[in-house]
């Protein structure tokens, strides 16, 4: 989180359902603690308690261990092609996951919570009289983007899944599941409700602020941008014969109208206020500071902190253990593997290279990156003797000094930036004219702005543009969730995890572009097949 405003508002725990807000000076920071709503009639009084419970629906994201704060995030990193997580993601890695892995329950029902609270919110801010309408129109506007936001994570990780958009009634049934058309059209709709009704970064109406960390029109753009881009792909692929993909039969329209709807979104987040790409090597290496959170290349991130119970596990993940670069306690449990960086990424690549750890010491021993930045040379720090190699590489882009325990980070978990929609949009203008070369303007905004050669699409074939697009986006985007989902709606799930992990532990099938649902879900849910 960004430490460097002043006013900050801050959301209590909630005793016997009241909400406190804590609000100081000038440019406010979202800060929040978890709240999970058991009943909602006696909210909603006024646009203090919908801002209140609005905000209790961002602190969804990362309540309980299972999601941002903690276990989704190694999900995501285990089921790619980057390398290790934690010994208990070994199904993970090995493309094995059954209903009863014990990684699925905390991020399926937290997910759920989020969803629950937001239809609350969406339900009972609407019947809210007297609130300020530009006001009520945005908080509908955030818990949407969130609502959406939570079942796009459903549908991409676990396929069909139950689809609730009102509050749960007492003695109400588990729903059964819903085809993922249907499914995407409440993702949609929802995230055009935000782009339309959310405001600007840290803008100001009627009296009001917009604080950051909080939706914007820009984040509910991208996002829509995400959103279309995985239904292109996936329908591409899935024409092409991709079994992992072919229930995204069932969405109508053509993969080249939804390139297009990507397109216009991507333009339309460029075009917003507030946002820019920094414009050198160094000011990259920046953006992923701790205490830089929510800087202009940061479109939406879940808030860590440095408070107790508000901070998250992000940088204890991704981080040596017992380093110095993270709280401490348990630490390093996602880390790059030599197969990945040998064969899947190009490890020369500027932005690869200063985005991961160099050289660090734990207690005992030093360690100091290889030749072939695929582990490091290992040495007793009291007597300089070599110790052996560490085969892994961790990132630097999760780096807190200053953390005190496992989850007292400061640092946010960017779900996304900008520069994700320059590669977005360079990827819908290839496919929509078949012509590699329309992305080279885009892609070479990026790559110029920290000092690399232009990338040259002319005469590439377009099996050929996306390998390349590939590289590009797991170098800028690497370690930030994105490549188990880039895998799977390219339809190549099966091709790279082979070739990081061979042929026994990489391989992967149709099924397992999707996760199973837990089986706590479906053995207490009779409509659950």
């Amino acid at each position: 989180m960004n430490t460097n405003f002043q006013n900050k508002f801050k959301l209590t725990h909630i005793v016997a359902f009241l909400f406190v807000l804590l609000f100081t000076s000038c440019d406010a920071v979202l800060e929040e603690e978890p709240f999970t709503q058991t009943g909602t009639d006696f909210f909603y009084q006024n646009e203090t308690d919908a801002l209140a419970a609005v905000t209790s629906v961002y602190a969804q994201l990362k309540d309980g261990v299972g999601y941002y704060r903690q276990q989704h995030l190694s999900n995501l990193h285990a089921a790619s092609d980057q390398g290790a997580s934690s010994w208990k993601h070994g199904n993970f890695r090995k493309g094995t996951i059954k209903n009863t892995d014990q990684n699925l329950p905390n991020p399926w029902k937290d997910m759920y919570k989020g969803i629950k609270d937001a239809n609350n919110v969406i339900v009972r801010v609407a019947e809210t009289i007297g609130m300020d309408e530009e006001l009520q129109t945005r908080v509908l506007g955030e818990a949407k983007f969130l609502r959406a936001l939570n079942y796009f994570n459903l549908v991409r990780c676990f396929g069909e899944v139950p689809l609730r958009t009102k509050p749960v009634q007492p003695g109400e049934e588990g729903l059964p599941v819903s085809p993922i058309a249907d499914i995407y059209e409440v993702i949609i709709s929802d995230f055009q409700y935000a782009a339309e009704h959310c405001w600007g970064f840290n803008e100001a109406r009627n009296g009001y602020t917009n604080d950051i960390g909080r939706v914007t029109k820009a984040a509910a753009h991208a996002m829509l941008a995400k959103v279309y881009l995985q239904i292109a792909s996936s329908k591409r692929t899935a024409a092409a014969g991709n079994l992992g993909n072919e229930r995204y039969n069932v969405i109508d329209g053509t993969p080249n109208s939804y390139y297009q709807l990507a397109k216009d979104q991507c333009d339309l987040t460029i075009g917003e206020s507030g946002y820019q790409l920094v414009s050198n090597l160094e000011d990259w290496k920046k953006i992923f500071d701790a205490s830089n959170g929510n800087n202009s290349e940061m479109l939406f991130e879940v808030q860590g902190s440095s408070i107790v119970e508000q901070g998250t596990a992000v940088s204890n993940l991704f981080s040596p253990r017992g380093a110095g670069l993270s709280g401490g306690g348990w630490g390093g449990t996602n880390k790059f593997q030599a197969g990945f960086i040998n064969k899947n990424i190009d490890k020369t690549d500027i932005r690869f290279q200063n985005s991961i750890v160099l050289e660090y010491q734990d207690a005992t021993k030093s360690y100091v990156l290889n030749a072939n930045s695929t582990g490091y040379v290992r040495t007793i720090t009291a007597t300089g003797k070599a110790n052996g190699n560490l085969n892994l590489v961790y990132t630097s882009k999760y780096i807190d000094r200053n953390a005190t325990t496992e989850y007292t980070s400061q640092q946010n978990w960017h779900i996304i930036r900008l520069a994700d929609v320059y590669l977005m949009r360079a990827e819908a203008i290839a496919e929509l004219n078949d012509e590699p070369s329309l992305a080279n303007a885009d892609l070479n905004m990026l790559r110029n702005r920290v000092g690399m050669d232009d990338f040259d699409g002319t005469g590439m074939t377009m099996e050929d543009f996306r390998t390349a697009l590939l590289r590009e986006r797991v170098a800028e985007l690497s370690m930030e969730g994105h490549r188990f989902f880039d895998l799977t709606r390219m339809g190549v799930y099966h091709e790279y995890c082979t070739s990081s992990y061979g042929a026994t532990n990489g391989a992967r099938q149709p099924e397992d572009y999707t996760w199973p649902i837990p089986l706590i879900e479906s053995s207490a849910n009779a409509n659950i097949d």
